[in-house]
């Protein structure tokens, strides 16, 4: 296994960097950081009509200040020495300017010191690529693994492997009962991206390099739409797919040709890995953003302070941008990173505990304003934009229970493999779950009937995010095929994205084991 190097082109701004630091504390009590990220994104399509690559390179450098009363920041993407040092003095003089609370007393921050990050329970994939000895200014780089490089595919390769796909779902689709005329839209796209940043502050000198691929390939029959999604971080090996997935591809969309409809009411329902991350997500992933808690938007901060029971004991929903190996795979989830965007370490945390709720996911202000401990959730869309509390990978727990057990104690219901997307009410605490559609079981085992909504379209889970916590029944170990002990140490997590305050897209992996729920609502 190979590790994505600190790309050399950018030594020299990353010395500058340190040479700027003392520039933005020129006060006893004010905090400085910089962050800096370059990413350059290629996507590429193919459909049975055209081809399509998109291009795209971004860089730019976020300067912060924290005064003990106000976090500030701003951003520049002319990167020569002197244009950042102009800037960084003429930002300190903002600062300067602006008015101080008379009536708080300041709430200083103090980083900590490489000894501090270390006492702390850090995935090996973090402390293997330390240097033996350590100070502030000691340059620590971390490098994502990977198999099969993906900077060696050309264009020309990527064009003839999704044309290739596209092939594929023609050639296989007679032997799922279906005539090419009955495919009116078939696509695959792919897309990889190189993702590198440094963080530098007066304790810490860090820098991280990231590969993110995506594979997607989408069917349709007239409305009706079959997809399958593959990616994660580290190299080709992340998109990897057989021949079976296409035969699974066709064959629920045939299905789908023929299917019924919902109707609406209380049923039996077990979660494929996909929708339990959706439940995850939404059910105390949002509201448990520190700053959502902090701005009194979500009901889980008063409810984490009472102590109530808020799911049964199979209610146990973790956040960590630390999964390097994605289940049972040999890459990184698709919400990874080894420090967020303020220079937090990751680590893995539980929200939701057998049902009672600890402290929420954090950023810098957000631990600051609430008092609990900072977690590594400092996340922007890109340099661009602000930074917030958001999720990573957010997932249920594993279960001990093997699929084939599951579906015996599903008996007669539905098994959703398929996400439609999810919302939240972190006040309100009701919540939404998407499924594209239901596959029927009896006695434990499929029929080969698929359900659409009432409508003809996607299905809907809701309730009160308490009722459906507590309905859960059962959960799957991860390796959930086989009797023996799971030797994945994380469930997997899905490909997926994340807004906030309806904008702020970022990456955010989403998963966990299967999940038996009793008298759900579906409609």
């Amino acid at each position: 296994m190979k590790r994505a190097p600190f790309p050399e082109d950018l030594t020299p701004l990353r010395n500058h960097l340190l040479e700027l630091l003392p520039i933005l504390e020129p006060q006893n009590g004010w905090y400085g950081s910089i962050y800096f990220e370059r990413k350059a994104s290629k996507s590429f399509s193919a459909n049975l009509k055209q081809t399509q690559m998109t291009d795209h390179v971004s860089s730019g450098a976020v300067f912060r200040i924290y005064d003990g009363y106000t976090l500030y920041e701003e951003a520049t993407d002319e990167l020569e020495f002197e244009s950042l040092k102009v800037f960084a003095n003429r930002f300190v003089k903002r600062v300067q300017g602006q008015a101080r609370p008379t009536d708080l007393a300041a709430k200083p921050y103090h980083p900590p010191k490489w000894n501090d990050r270390l006492n702390t329970s850090l995935e090996s994939e973090i402390t293997n690529q330390l240097p033996k000895s350590i100070d502030a200014k000691t340059p620590v780089h971390f490098g994502i693994r990977f198999e099969k490089d993906p900077r060696r595919l050309s264009a020309a390769d990527c064009f003839q492997s999704l044309k290739g796909a596209v092939e594929k779902c023609k050639q296989l689709a007679p032997q799922e009962g279906m005539e090419l005329s009955d495919l009116s839209y078939v696509a695959a796209r792919q897309t990889f991206s190189i993702e590198e940043s440094i963080f530098v502050d007066r304790e810490t000198n860090l820098s991280q390099t990231l590969f993110r691929l995506m594979l997607a390939v989408t069917t349709m029959s007239g409305s009706d739409r079959t997809f399958f999604r593959f990616g994660g971080l580290g190299g080709l090996e992340a998109i990897h797919y057989s021949d079976s997935d296409v035969h699974t591809l066709l064959k629920n969309l045939k299905a789908l040709k023929s299917a019924k409809r919902l109707e609406p009411g209380k049923y039996r329902v077990l979660f494929g890995p996909a929708l339990t991350g959706v439940l995850a997500h939404e059910a105390f992933g949002h509201s448990q953003e520190g700053d959502t808690c902090a701005r009194g938007r979500s009901k889980a901060w008063d409810l984490h302070k009472t102590g109530e029971s808020v799911g049964n004991e199979h209610a146990t929903i973790l956040n960590n941008p630390a999964i390097f190996q994605n289940g049972d795979t040999n890459y990184a989830a698709w919400g990874s990173y080894f420090f967020d965007e303020e220079g937090w370490l990751a680590n893995e945390q539980i929200l939701l505990e057998k049902g009672k709720l600890r402290a929420p996911m954090t950023n810098l202000t957000s631990a600051i304003r609430l008092g609990v401990p900072r977690t590594a959730n400092g996340k922007r869309e890109s340099w661009t934009n602000g930074v917030y509390t958001r999720q990573t990978n957010t997932y249920f727990s594993a279960g001990n229970k093997t699929l084939e057990e599951l579906m015996s104690e599903l008996g007669n219901g539905f098994l959703a493999l398929h996400a439609a997307g999810g919302m939240e009410d972190p006040k309100g605490m009701g919540i939404q779950v998407g499924i594209a559609y239901l596959h029927e079981v009896k006695n434990g085992k499929l029929t080969g009937q698929v359900l659409k909504g009432p409508a003809g379209g996607d299905i809907q889970m809701t309730g009160y995010t308490p009722d459906v916590l507590n309905s859960i029944v059962a959960k799957s170990k991860i390796e959930y095929q086989s009797n023996k002990q799971d030797s994945a140490k994380h469930p997997f997590n899905d490909v997926g994205g994340c807004g906030k305050y309806h904008k702020e897209f970022v990456y955010a992996g989403c998963g966990g084991p299967y999940l038996l729920l009793d008298q759900v609502i579906l409609g």
